[in-house]
Parts: structure tokens; C-alpha cells; sequence
């Protein structure tokens, strides 16, 4: 599997963009694995559904999965996370428009590359409370899987950790680290120059681009630096 954050389930339909700390103080790590694993079987069980790419049964797959991610993935705080003290800089009108891009972006990597290819099988094996894990999370809960998936005939096993943290009474993915890669803090690392040498315009320029080139099943030679640092075969 090349296509690294794939992996994770990523969409939070914005009531707003005022930006909301995160409820940790009373997580509690047990029902946080409850509530992925409720959510990733449901997507599961859809990708397991057989249907011709671009027939009706196709697009009403696609729009039923699409819910689920809706439940699990905390946008407000990436987009924030990602600009940094540019975001209060920022109108309303561009932020939305710079949270739809990202939004739309993360739901290419993690439905397309996840939930449309089912030769893998995950398994959770730790789980636990973590402090200041990153900047606007004081507390947050980590559960980390083990993915394995057939890579050219041969098995190969990858780390995936899940952050997670309370929002308004409810859980929300703000992060994914992938073999020891963090998501969120790769994208920042990434689009930061993008900010400090021209606009939140441009970054939102260069999001259609990277999305328009996933659609149509190309790569940018910057995403090929993603790829997971290290791999291991049984």
C-alpha cells in the first residue's frame, strides 16, 4: 500500500469555524475504542460492497460512507492546526473555503485508498490517556493498530495510531500517525511555506491541484515523500 494516509476515517461536518478546545479531562479511553471500532465496521461493511464504480449504487455507497466519516474525524482543529496564528488573521469566507479543501482532500486518501481496497486486517493492540500530545490538545487518547495488508504477495505490517480527543460530548480523530508519521503534523510541516511566502489562497489553490490530481489518479512527486518510513515483512 503506497498511498500513506489512507488509513484513517475523516470528515466533521462544520457547525461553524470558531475554533473549540478540546472536553479531555473527562476522556475516557475505553469508550473511545468503542466508538472507532463502531464506526470503522460500518465502513467496513460498506467497502465490502460490491458495486460498479460510477453506477447509482456506487455514488449512494459513496454517500453513505461519507456519513460515517462525518462522525469521526475533528476538521475544525486540523485546518486551525495546520495555518496556526494565521487562522485568526483569516476571514470567515476563506476559512470555510480552506476547511472544504481539506475536508475533501482527507476524503480522497482515507475512503479511496482505505475503504475501497479490503485486503487488510487491523488489529488494536495499545490503547491510553496522553498529555499535550500536540498544541490545543492538553489531554487526548491514543489507540494504536497494527494493519496488515498484502503488498506484492507479501504481507507487510504497519503501525497506525489513532488520536482522539472530546469535542462537545463527542469523540473526533484530530490525527493519525502512520509508522511514526504524524498526519497532521506532516500536512503543516508542508503548507507552512506555502503560507509565509504567499496567502492562505494560495495553499487553497494548491489543495485543488494536490485533490484534482488525486481524482484522476496521479501523484504529485511530493506525496511520494510521505510514503511510510519503514516497512516490515513477516
Amino acid at each position: 500500500m503506497k498511498k500513506v494516509f489512507s488509513l484513517i476515517a475523516f470528515i466533521f461536518l462544520l457547525q461553524g469555524l470558531t475554533y473549540a478546545a478540546s472536553d479531555a479531562k473527562t476522556a475516557n479511553v475505553n469508550d473511545a475504542v468503542k466508538f472507532l471500532e463502531k464506526n470503522e465496521q460500518i465502513l467496513e461493511k460498506w467497502g465490502n460492497t460490491k458495486v460498479k464504480r460510477g453506477s447509482k449504487k456506487f455514488f449512494q455507497k459513496d454517500k453513505e460512507m461519507k456519513k460515517v466519516v462525518d462522525e469521526l474525524i475533528d476538521y475544525r482543529f486540523i485546518a486551525r492546526y495546520i495555518i496556526g496564528e494565521v487562522w485568526d488573521k483569516t476571514d470567515e469566507a476563506t476559512k470555510q473555503e480552506l476547511f472544504d479543501k481539506i475536508k475533501e482532500l482527507f476524503t480522497e486518501l482515507y475512503l479511496e485508498d482505505m475503504f475501497y481496497n479490503n485486503s487488510y486486517e487491523k488489529k488494536y493492540i495499545d490503547k491510553g490517556v496522553e498529555t499535550m500530545y500536540i498544541k490545543g490538545a492538553p489531554k487526548s487518547v491514543f489507540i494504536t493498530t497494527e494493519i496488515q495488508v498484502i503488498f506484492k504477495g507479501k504481507p507487510v505490517i504497519y503501525e497506525l495510531i489513532y488520536h482522539l480527543h472530546l469535542i462537545d460530548g463527542n469523540y473526533k480523530v484530530f490525527d493519525v500517525e502512520l509508522d511514526t508519521v504524524s498526519m497532521v503534523r506532516n500536512y503543516k510541516e508542508q503548507f507552512n511555506k506555502s503560507i509565509k511566502d504567499k496567502s492562505v489562497k494560495e495553499l487553497i489553490k494548491k489543495l485543488d491541484g494536490i485533490i484534482k490530481k488525486k481524482k484522476t489518479g496521479k501523484k504529485k512527486s511530493s506525496n511520494k515523500s510521505k510514503s511510510p518510513a519503514k516497512k516490515k515483512s513477516k
